[in-house]
C-alpha cells in the first residue's frame, strides 16, 4: 500500500490529522514521555545515512518512537545477502532501492511523516543539505565506508549537529556520541594524515570498542579488511538501534546523562557484560596503541596467513559428455589433494579416463612404521575420493564411486564416475578447502547434543562406518593417559622419530619448494618446542633426551591436548579389508568437514589406532619388550573407554580430539594436482 492508501485507511477510522494520529498511535509512550515531549519528537528532524543493517532499524525504531521528520540517504538495492541483518531485506524487495523500500515501511507505520530522500546516497555534494536543520544524525553507514563517514562527522561538528554511531560487533553493540562540544572524530580515532585503508578500519573498530567483548568468540578468519567484509548479526543490529535511538531521544529532549566522546560504551548480551569508560586521548593512549599493534600484527596477521582462497568451480553447460569438460578434471583433482594424510605425505595418484577419475595408492609415499600395510595411506585416499564426490556437486554433477574396481590392479583403489546431474552444492563442499589439522588448545566446552547427532547422521548412508564420541571430563582424563603412553613410544622409537623429523619443514623456503610435510610453525610447539625439535632432529640427540626424560614432555604435550578439548572421537569400520578402510577414509572426511561446518577444530591423535593394527596384524613382537608393556596398559584402558567397539573385528580408522577454539595460524601446503597425474 502507498502513502495515500494508508491515509485513506486512517480516514475510515476517523483519523484525519497528524495530531490525531499521534495521540492514538503513541499514547503508550506517555508516562515515559510527557505529551509535550511527544510533540517535540514529532517536530524533530533526524538524518540517517544508510538504510542497511543498522540504518534501517534506526529508522523503524525512531518512527515508532514518534520522530516525525527525516533526511534519509541510500543508493543501494536489496539483495539476498542482506537478509540476515537488514530490516527491509525481504523477497519482494530484492532488486528494489533500499531507500524506496524503507520509506514505504516508515509510511506504513506513520503516513504523516515528513521525509526528504537522497537516492544518490550521501555524497560530498549533498552533505551540507543533508545536515541542514537536523537535530541529530544516526550513523547507518557501512563499517567499511570510512572516508564518507569521516567527512560526515567532521562537517556535522562544524555545523553544530551531534552524531551517534552504534556498531554491531558480534552479539554486542558499541556506542559513541560525538557532539560539537566533545572530542572530534579525527582526534578520538587518531586518523589524521594519510593512513592505509586497513589501518583506518582497525582504528575505527578499536575506538568503537576499546575494551572489546566480542573478539574472543568471533571467527576472525571471516573478517576480510581488504575485501570489506565481516560477520554481523541482526541481534546486534537491533541492539545498536536501541542504544542509538535512546541517545537520540536524550539529545532531542535535552534529558540528562549524555556522555559524549571520549566516553565509550559496549554492551554484550551474549557474555552478559557491560563495558564503559573514557579515553581521554582516544586511540592515542598507550593501551590503545598496544591493542592496535596486537590486533594488527598478531590476530589479523595470523588469520591472513591461514586464510584460504576457495576456487570457483568451472561452469559446465553441456547436458551430456563422454569425457570431462574443460577444467573439470583439474578442479576435482585440486579438491582431492586437499584431503588429509599422515604427516601430509600425499600418498595418491590419479588417472583421468573419459569421465572417470581413477584413484591410485602411491605405496612409496609412506613406508614408515606407522603405515602398517599401507592402511594410513588407504584411509587418506578414501578421504580424497570423498572430496572428489563432494566437489562434483558444486558443478551440479553426479559422482558415483566404485571401490577396488579391478582386483588385478593392486594399487587401483577406486574409480569415481562423473556425470551430468541436477545436484545443488553439498554444504560440506566449500570446507574441502578450509579443513585443517589444528594443534592449538581448544575450549573444554562440551559439544552440544545436536552436534553429536548431526555428526553421526552425516555417515548414516555408510552403515559399515561408525563414530564413537567421548565427552565426559573423566573419560577425557583417562584418554589423556592413554595418549601419553602411546606418544612415549612415538618419541622412543627410532624409525618413527626419523620419519617424523624428515617430514618437518624447518624453514618456509623448504616448505614452499616441497609443498608436503609439516611446516614447523604448523606444529604449534612454541619457541621452546621448536628449539627442542631442531636440537633433537638427529636420533642420537633424541636418544639422549629420552634418557634424561625430556622425550616424555612431547607425550605430555599430546596428553594435554586431549584435556584441552571438548570431545574425543574414534571412527571405526566393520572389517579390515582395503575396501573397509577406503570407506573409513570417506566417512572420516565427511565427519571432519562437518566439524568445520559447525565451527569446530579437530586434530588426529591416531598413533594409538595404528599401533593397535600393527599389534593385531604383525603381533606384539613387532614392538620392543618395553613398549609391549606400555601397550598392554594402553589396550586395556582404550577398550574400556570404547566399550562398544569390537577391537578384534572392527578396523580402527582414526582417533581424534575436537572442540571449539581459535583457528590455525600456519597451514600445511599441497603439491599441484598435476604432480599426481599418471600417464
Amino acid at each position: 500500500m502507498k502513502r495515500d492508501e494508508h491515509l485513506a485507511t486512517l480516514q475510515t477510522l476517523g483519523i484525519s490529522s497528524a495530531a490525531a494520529y499521534r495521540e492514538a498511535a503513541f499514547s503508550r509512550n506517555i508516562g515515559l514521555f510527557s505529551p509535550g515531549e511527544q510533540e517535540r519528537l514529532a517536530e524533530a528532524r533526524v538524518a540517517i545515512p544508510g538504510m542497511g543493517g543498522v540504518g534501517g532499524v534506526h529508522l523503524i525504531n525512531l518512527v515508532r518512537t514518534g520522530i516525525g521528520r527525516f533526511h534519509l540517504a541510500d543508493f543501494d538495492q536489496f539483495e539476498p545477502v542482506n537478509v540476515n541483518r537488514q530490516f527491509g531485506a525481504k523477497v519482494p524487495s530484492f532488486g528494489r532501492p533500499k531507500l524506496a523500500v524503507m520509506i514505504e515501511e516508515a509510511h506504513s507505520i506513520n503516513p504523516f511523516l515528513d521525509i526528504t530522500p537522497y537516492p544518490a546516497g550521501l555524497t560530498a555534494d549533498n552533505m551540507e543539505a543533508f545536515l541542514t536543520d537536523v537535530d541529530v544524525v544516526l550513523d547507518g553507514l557501512d563499517f567499511f565506508q570510512f572516508e564518507i563517514r569521516r567527512t560526515l562527522f567532521n562537517m556535522a561538528r562544524s555545523m553544530g549537529v551531534p552524531v551517534i554511531t552504534a556498531g554491531p560487533l558480534g552479539y554486542s553493540s558499541a556506542l559513541l556520541v560525538f557532539t560539537p562540544q566533545g572530542m572530534g572524530f579525527d582526534d578520538y580515532f587518531d586518523v589524521g594524515g594519510k593512513l592505509p585503508e586497513e589501518q583506518k578500519y582497525l582504528r575505527f573498530a578499536m575506538g568503537l570498542a576499546p575494551r572489546p567483548t566480542h573478539i574472543g568468540y568471533m571467527d576472525l578468519s571471516r573478517v576480510d579488511l581488504k575485501g570489506g567484509k565481516g560477520p554481523s548479526l541482526n541481534i546486534a543490529c537491533q541492539l545498536c538501534s536501541s542504544l542509538a535511538a535512546t541517545e537520540a531521544v536524550r539529545i532531542i529532549l535535552g534529558k540528562p546523562g549524555l556522555r559524549p566522546a571520549p566516553c565509550f560504551l559496549q554492551f554484550d548480551p551474549f557474555r552478559q557484560v557491560l563495558r564503559k569508560g573514557r579515553l581521554s586521548r582516544g586511540n592515542r593512549t598507550f593501551s590503545q596503541r598496544a591493542k592496535l599493534w596486537y590486533v594488527q600484527n598478531v590476530l589479523i596477521k595470523a588469520t591472513d596467513q591461514a586464510r584460504v582462497r576457495i576456487p570457483d568451480p568451472p561452469v559446465v553447460s553441456v547436458a551430456h559428455f563422454d569425457s570431462l569438460p574443460q577444467g573439470v578434471g583439474t578442479y576435482l583433482l585440486q579438491a582431492a589433494v586437499q584431503a588429509p594424510s599422515g604427516d601430509n605425505v600425499q600418498p595418491w595418484q590419479f588417472r583421468l579416463a573419459g569421465n572417470d577419475i581413477h584413484v591410485f595408492l602411491d605405496p612409496e609415499a609412506d613406508v614408515s612404521f606407522f603405515n602398517v600395510r599401507q592402511t594410513a595411506s588407504i584411509i587418506a585416499c578414501g578421504a580424497a575420493m570423498e572430496n572428489i564426490r563432494l566437489a562434483a556437486t558444486t558443478m551440479g554433477m553426479d559422482a558415483t564411486t566404485q571401490i577396488r574396481p579391478d582386483a588385478a590392479q593392486e594399487n587401483l583403489l577406486a574409480t569415481v564416475r562423473i556425470q551430468p546431474g541436477d545436484h545443488t552444492a553439498d554444504p560440506l563442499a566449500r570446507h574441502i578447502w578450509t579443513r585443517c589439522t589444528n594443534r592449538r588448545p581448544y575450549s573444554k566446552r562440551p559439544l552440544p547434543e545436536w552436534v553429536h547427532n548431526d555428526l553421526k547422521t552425516r555417515i548414516r548412508s555408510m552403515p559399515e562406518a561408525h563414530l564413537h564420541l567421548l565427552t565426559g571430563r573423566a573419560q577425557l582424563r583417562k584418554l589423556a593417559k592413554v595418549i601419553y603412553l602411546a606418544d612415549r613410544i612415538r618419541t622412543e622409537h627410532q624409525g618413527l622419530h626419523e620419519h617424523f623429523t624428515s617430514m618437518i619443514r624447518f624453514n618456509m623456503k623448504e616448505a614452499e619448494q616441497r609443498r608436503d610435510g609439516l611446516p614447523l610453525k604448523n606444529l604449534e610447539a612454541g619457541l621452546a618446542g621448536e628449539a627442542f625439535l631442531r636440537l633433537t632432529k638427529p636420533w642420537p640427540a633424541m636418544r639422549v633426551a629420552n634418557g634424561i626424560g625430556l622425550g616424555r614432555l612431547v607425550a605430555l604435550h599430546s596428553a594435554q591436548g586431549i584435556l584441552e578439548s571438548g570431545a574425543a572421537g574414534m571412527v571405526v569400520v566393520d572389517g579390515f579389508e582395503t575396501r573397509d578402510f577406503m570407506l573409513g577414509g570417506q566417512a572420516l572426511q565427511r565427519i571432519w568437514l562437518a566439524m568445520e561446518h559447525h565451527g569446530l577444530q579437530m586434530q588426529p591423535m591416531t598413533a594409538v589406532t595404528l599401533f593397535w593394527l600393527r599389534w593385531l596384524w604383525e603381533g606384539p613382537s613387532s614392538f620392543s619388550e618395553k613398549h609391549r608393556k606400555l601397550l598392554e596398559r594402553v589396550w586395556q584402558d582404550l577398550k574400556g573407554l570404547f566399550a562398544s567397539v569390537d577391537f578384534e573385528k572392527q578396523g580402527l580408522v582414526m582417533l581424534f580430539r575436537a572442540g571449539y577454539g581459535p583457528g590455525i595460524r600456519h597451514r600445511t601446503l599441497r603439491r599441484g594436482a598435476g604432480d599426481f597425474l599418471m600417464k
